[in-house]
């Protein structure tokens, strides 16, 4: 039985706060709050379109004699079936910036048509696109081909942005619910919740993407500090993906922001029961048990979390990026006043993670370009010099490899556009190809980019504060010595037992003796005393 390793798919969800400098306190909360930040963010927004909206001058309607001079070529070649000077024509027009807007969006959705009758799905898109934001009232038709094309490329993000801006088109009911959830995906990554979940309402039961819809749904309720509010949307989302068949991938990681939620509602004990309905075979089960060690941690049970994190300094995940399990090691082992072992674990914790600061940074100094090729030559041919810390998050992950699939159709498209490189349109479409797969390749290399830096900020921040601690964990081992001497007790250090326990008739019981296996992991028990004197044990911080 092997771990294999993997990321969490769903994009944008909170994760457990770092552990902050040990001794000082403990802040462990995996819903973000609504910040001031945020709150300003989205009135400056308002802001902005309350001033576009009065500024906005009243557009004037063409006249049929202007229209007359744009068209009356084009539709004379398209009456004779001239298609590829219709394509020409029409991107004549669209360049035409001095032309009246809605003659130009107009052209953009006629274009869109004809390219895709020329099989070029990925041109069409951009030029139905190009209707949309250009004039959304008179192209509006033009959704829900869009849509269609979007998912046949695998560039659906392309429409979120114009999607979010003109939710209030007359489209079928269909239409509409595919637009709103794609317009609460661009309102989730602006970290405009409200809007996101306005959005979300008008997403219908009968969409294909409902049950991903009430994910989202349960995400963003947690990301405005209600994680109470997440239970009943991220329940249907479990239900009706099961329903739908959908995935284990997306089970899981349903499963697993079930339990945040729970956890941030201070449900212990229901946190704990989600976080291992994750199933031990899936890509999100080592992050779930790192979690899960949390809510134990909560309810002061620092066997189980000294039991689950067990896994995690096993060499099955030696490549993997989890310093804050370790640090909440050391501090379940404070409590139980375990010192030299804080000490030890402070030790090898640093001795671990040190080193992978240069590698990081490595990251961090790459291009984007270069970090997607990285990342893409990973996942496709299973090459890649990234470090196996980056490559875990992104691998598995929808929105990168929605991305990926969507950079190799631009480029299957551009081959094609070879083929008709006689007409001046596919040298516009090559163009307006390109740029929205450059677009991909950066904005997705740029979050791994990100990524690495924040991990290195982490971790170098986590070398200080552990060095730190430690002063302070001998500082307070001086003072039990003390407090204990003047009791007229000594601090003896209190021997591992092993209690009894009940065991399935399914299972065997043995104690661990220094070797990993795979079998085992995820399945350890330790139970230890702490080395407190009577009276003065540590508490957690609530």
């Amino acid at each position: 039985m092997r771990i294999t390793p993997s990321s969490r798919p769903m994009p944008r969800r909170w994760s457990p706060a770092v552990l902050r400098p040990l001794l000082v306190g403990l802040v462990a909360a995996f819903a973000l709050s609504q910040t001031d930040a945020d709150a300003g963010r989205r009135s400056k927004f308002k802001q902005k379109m309350a001033a576009e909206a009065d500024t906005e001058e009243t557009i004037e309607p063409y006249t049929m004699e202007e229209r007359e001079a744009v068209f009356g070529p084009i539709d004379e070649a398209f009456k004779s079936g001239r298609k590829g000077e219709v394509a020409d024509l029409l991107v004549e027009v669209i360049e035409r910036e001095e032309l009246h807007v809605q003659l130009r969006a107009e052209a953009y959705a006629r274009l869109g048509k004809v390219l895709q009758s020329f099989d070029l799905p990925y041109s069409s898109l951009v030029a139905y696109q190009g209707a949309l934001a250009t004039d959304a009232a008179l192209t509006q038709d033009s959704a829900k081909v869009a849509i269609a094309l979007a998912d046949t490329v695998g560039d659906t993000a392309i429409l979120e942005k114009v999607f979010a801006d003109n939710l209030g088109l007359q489209v079928s009911a269909e239409t509409r619910s595919r637009m709103a959830y794609l317009a609460a995906r661009e309102a989730h990554a602006r970290k405009m919740y409200p809007l996101a979940l306005a959005s979300l309402t008008m997403v219908v039961e009968t969409d294909p993407f409902y049950p991903e819809a009430k994910a989202l749904e349960g995400v963003t309720q947690s990301l405005l500090g209600n994680p109470n509010g997440a239970l009943a949307p991220l329940q249907v989302a479990l239900g009706t993906g099961q329903a739908l068949k959908r995935p284990e991938r997306f089970m899981n990681t349903v499963r697993l922001n079930l339990a945040r939620a729970y956890y941030a509602a201070s449900n212990w004990p229901r946190a704990i029961e989600y976080f291992a309905r994750v199933d031990r075979e899936s890509r999100q089960w080592p992050e779930a048990q790192f979690e899960r060690s949390w809510a134990h941690f909560r309810l002061q049970d620092t066997n189980g979390v000294l039991s689950l994190l067990e896994t995690h300094d096993s060499p099955f995940l030696t490549e993997h990026y989890f310093p804050e399990a370790s640090l909440l090691r050391v501090y379940s082992l404070f409590l139980m006043c375990k010192f030299p072992e804080a000490s030890k674990e402070i030790d090898q914790f640093k001795a671990k993670y040190e080193p992978k600061i240069a590698v990081l940074r490595g990251v961090e100094g790459q291009s984007p370009a270069e970090l997607f090729a990285a990342m893409a030559g990973h996942i496709e041919k299973g090459k890649s010099d990234l470090p196996r810390m980056i490559t875990w998050k992104f691998e598995d992950e929808d929105r990168f490899n929605d991305s990926l699939a969507a950079v190799r159709s631009a480029e299957d498209e551009k081959k094609r556009l070879m083929n008709v490189a006689a007409n001046p349109f596919s040298g516009w479409a090559s163009d307006e190809v390109e740029k929205r797969r450059v677009a991909l390749i950066n904005a997705e290399g740029r979050r791994i980019q990100s990524r690495a830096k924040r991990m290195a900020d982490e971790l170098s921040q986590m070398m200080n504060d552990v060095e730190i601690s430690k002063l302070d964990m001998m500082d307070f081992e001086r003072r039990l010595f003390q407090a204990a001497s003047a009791k007229g007790e000594m601090l003896d250090k209190r021997d591992t037992v092993l209690r009894k326990q009940r065991v399935k008739a399914n299972e065997r019981y043995w104690p661990w003796e220094g070797e990993y296996w795979a079998d085992e992991v995820g399945y350890y028990r330790i139970q230890s005393k702490p080395d407190c004197p009577q009276g003065m044990t540590q508490n957690i911080p609530q």
